[in-house]
């Protein structure tokens, strides 16, 4: 349940109504970290089923220069529509999925088929398209989406947005778009757990400044850390505090597979194994992770917020990031097109000095981002 959201979930609410109708719409979700997207995206999907049909991405650091990596893992469930549009579209598209030569075409003529792709998905029931950390899409996925989100009118899709505020860039103009602010007083005592002392209570309140992911992770790093005061850390260092308690707590095992999934970014649950296993964990280690609400459920290393990705990456020693680093390049090994580029990326990040293979490499990885 949504505290303190009725406006974010109204607006959602008629977005989804007019699609049922058969009208289409987009919405755009800003806030700083931790206010509150990412669940307001999670009860749209909840509010849509069963009559709709869901897709979902989400734009990765790792991956924000990797030309059309967002727009390839929104749309992948779609991709056997294809040959539904017009054959200039079908090329453009599938020339920037890599199932054909890269095909010469305008931006403009990319968005269209985005579009187009969408409407198609539409056809037999309503669609749901959700992007979450869209700060993070690569340029290219994101004018293609934004393109696309702007023409849409009557193919009863409803494309929502979730960007960070503060980071990267997603100049949405044109779409509708609701800031999300700290939770009201009375909507924040609510999430804290009702079992805390009345002190420490006040506390977290007075250090949460509203923040809903906040609210719920303070309680345990003040029960970790009773010395901290109110308004002594900024809040990400707060979160962080709390995220790092919550890790360090998971069997050494489950640690060294976050952190693999972490460095991975863009949850391919085989590539994230391949290398836990060179590193001493295995699938069977995924299960903590899930219990805690670090990841997912459902068996795959996606995390349930952002910022403990960022967490995970932060709190690692050096020495263990390039390990993970030049394991996730070794399960890559071989691998082609853009999955060639990721091992290309890992093996930079493991690199401490001069590499001439590895700058041949990412020369080759920029000549196809190029074309």
């Amino acid at each position: 349940m949504l505290y303190g959201r009725a406006g974010e979930q109204a607006a959602i609410e008629a977005l989804l109504t007019g699609a049922r109708e058969g009208r289409s719409g987009a919405l755009v979700l800003r806030g700083e970290a931790g206010i509150g997207k990412t669940a307001l995206l999670d009860a749209a999907a909840e509010a849509a089923a069963p009559d709709f049909r869901v897709i979902r991405a989400a734009g990765t650091e790792y991956e924000a220069e990797l030309p059309f990596a967002g727009l390839q893992l929104l749309l992948a469930p779609a991709l056997d529509r294809l040959d539904a549009l017009p054959a200039p579209q079908r090329r453009v598209l599938a020339g920037a999925f890599g199932l054909a030569d890269p095909a010469p075409g305008d931006r403009l003529l990319l968005g269209l088929a985005a579009q187009g792709l969408l409407a198609e998905f539409a056809s037999e029931q309503p669609l749901l398209a959700l992007v979450d950390d869209a700060q993070w899409l690569d340029g290219a996925s994101a004018e293609a989406l934004l393109i696309a989100a702007r023409r849409l009118q009557a193919e009863g899709v409803v494309l929502l947005f979730a960007a960070r505020d503060g980071e990267g860039s997603f100049p949405a103009g044109g779409l509708a778009t609701r800031t999300l602010t700290g939770l009201e007083p009375a909507d924040a005592a609510r999430l804290v757990p009702a079992a805390l002392g009345p002190d420490a209570r006040r506390r977290v309140l007075a250090e949460a400044h509203g923040n809903p992911l906040a609210l719920v992770e303070l309680p345990d790093a003040f029960a970790a850390r009773r010395d901290a005061t109110p308004g002594a850390l900024p809040l990400p260092d707060r979160l962080r505090l709390a995220f790092h308690g919550r890790i360090s707590r998971l069997p050494a095992a489950t640690q060294t597979l976050l952190l693999v999934a972490a460095a991975e970014g863009t949850g391919d649950l085989g590539t994230v194994l391949a290398a836990a296993a060179a590193l001493g964990a295995g699938p069977a280690d995924l299960a903590p992770a899930e219990q805690s609400g670090l990841l997912r459920g459902g068996g795959e290393p996606v995390f349930r917020h952002p910022l403990f990705r960022t967490a995970v990456l932060q709190r690692a020693p050096l020495d263990q990031r390039l390990a993970v680093h030049r394991a996730l390049a070794a399960a890559l090994d071989g691998a082609g097109g853009a999955a060639a580029d990721r091992r290309s990326w890992h093996l930079a990040l493991a690199a401490t000095g001069p590499d001439a293979a590895l700058a041949d490499g990412l020369e080759e990885a920029a000549r196809r981002a190029e074309a």
